[in-house]
């Protein structure tokens, strides 16, 4: 069997790894994507191990968003026995990248456990409210946490009126260098005979009867197989709107998010330090950034800025999400970073659906998967989805909570209009407080979140959005005409 896989991410690589571990003799697998992966999320990641630190308020209301929060729960637990088992693979294969010569596995290096959440007050309520949000689930699920003395953070050094009344100590959330781990599980898959990788991107999926038979590349070049997967992260809508082979997903948007990576010898970290969610993203973090063995650990990740856009042109770094990055980490994480200097400006498009839930499984073409959607958590997932996709080409049994992400679903509308209003002012004002608001002693503030009701009302009447709401990162989409009710 031929499986072909359209897209280089880390789904597709972790993905195409499982494939050659168990395959037979007559089993081929191709990877179509451009070395320099344009658009990566990935290029963007801080790879941080999160999930109860990326809850908010309405992360665990409903059976689809509990199955989502289990799998970024069971990929958490499972990342530090993955990078071992493929650092085994790659030492029994010869295939170590330099960065990685020295490698510990989760004794150090390009991989740890530890997450700081801090409780400031450089927004507003809604940080108060999802930090609640958090500590309530680590209780629930009784997973070891500490409440802890922020004074006792390592290098958090904040301004005095940024400073966090509040934090909490998380040693089984974590990070990763996502660029290296990245690196490393491509040297490892070149290894095995059984794969092929063509450095050029898809142009067009072909349909002969009822089947996929091939791809042709942007070169012409055409390239055969019996199944294919659909991993190309923010394009997949473009690319399959492109082939025409009657397939329908939810319409996959691009979320834009920028990272800085920062050289300062002056505040290095070893953990995660981050806000709960706010603003309609992550909430601001600073994660270590491991260069290699031969580089001192000075080198920090602060991120992350999102931005939702229909279009793939519009995948470029915006100055005010430089600047709030840089002034938030300045402010809030650590006021020596002002002499510190910026190694690279990461930007990627996460891939965004219509109803924000993930994209994965069979279509209708049943030679054909897709795997996509996953927002900003297709790093933190691929152990999990790589698994459930390899699983799939097999024909094997999954969960079935998996056919809630069905490519070709109804869009999933399961929050109130009332609710989705509610949620979407309090983003809008928790972003606006972030970026330096600061009201008038006239009730303001007050005024301004009327006034955001009133047209998030008229929004979603315009757009027949009655009996349910829309998710407060779609807002824009439907604004302006980019997902019909």
């Amino acid at each position: 069997m031929t499986t072909v896989i359209i897209g280089n991410g880390i789904i597709a690589l972790t993905t195409a790894l499982r494939l050659a571990l168990r395959a037979g003799t007559n089993d081929r697998i191709i990877i179509i994507g451009k070395k320099s992966r344009p658009d990566s999320a990935t290029m963007a990641a801080a790879a941080m191990l999160n999930s109860f630190c990326e809850l908010d308020e309405h992360g665990l209301e409903n059976d689809i968003d509990i199955f989502r929060f289990e799998l970024s729960y069971q990929a958490t637990r499972i990342w530090p026995q993955f990078v071992l088992d493929h650092m085994d693979i790659a030492m029994k294969r010869n295939c170590l990248i330099d960065e990685c010569a020295t490698c510990q596995g989760s004794k150090g290096a390009c991989f740890e456990l530890g997450t700081y959440l801090i409780n400031n007050h450089s927004s507003d309520s809604l940080d108060d409210t999802n930090y609640d949000v958090v500590l309530k689930a680590l209780k629930d699920f009784m997973e070891p946490h500490f409440e802890i003395n922020p004074k006792d953070i390592p290098n958090y050094k904040p301004q005095e009126r940024h400073r966090a009344t509040r934090a909490l100590y998380i040693p089984n959330e974590g990070w990763l260098n996502p660029k290296l781990t990245l690196r490393s599980i491509e040297a490892s898959v070149e290894k095995f005979d059984c794969i092929t990788l063509i450095d050029e991107e898809a142009d067009v999926i072909l349909k002969e009867g009822n089947s996929i038979s091939a791809v042709r590349l942007n070169n012409g070049q055409i390239v055969e197989g019996d199944q294919f997967l659909l991993t190309t992260g923010a394009t997949a809508s473009d690319f399959l709107d492109r082939s025409a082979v009657g397939v329908s997903i939810p319409r996959i948007f691009y979320s834009i998010g920028v990272s800085i990576q920062l050289k300062s010898p002056g505040a290095p970290h070893t953990k995660t330090i981050r806000t709960p969610n706010r603003g309609l993203a992550c909430g601001l973090y600073t994660v270590p950034f491991y260069v290699g063995h031969k580089s001192p650990l000075n080198e920090i990740i602060i991120g992350s800025s999102n931005f939702v856009s229909p279009s793939r042109e519009d995948t470029l770094a915006r100055t005010g999400s430089v600047q709030s990055l840089l002034t938030g980490a300045i402010e809030q994480i650590n006021t020596d970073f002002y002499k510190s200097t910026i190694s690279t400006i990461n930007v990627g498009a996460r891939p965004l659906s219509a109803d924000a839930y993930p994209v994965i499984g069979r279509t209708s073409i049943q030679n054909l998967i897709v795997a996509t959607g996953t927002k900003r958590d297709g790093f933190h997932l691929s152990p999990v989805l790589s698994d459930t996709l390899c699983k799939i080409i097999h024909n094997e049994e999954i969960d079935p909570r998996y056919e809630y992400f069905s490519p070709q679903r109804k869009l999933i509308r399961n929050m109130s209009r009332e609710k989705a209003i509610e949620l979407t002012v309090k983003n809008l004002v928790s972003a606006s407080y972030q970026h330096g608001f600061v009201p008038s002693h006239d009730k303001l503030a007050e005024k301004i979140k009327q006034m955001h009701a009133d047209e998030l009302n008229r929004l979603h009447d315009k757009v027949g959005a009655y009996d349910w709401g829309i998710h407060p990162e779609l807002i824009d989409m439907y604004r302006y005409g980019h997902i019909v009710a």
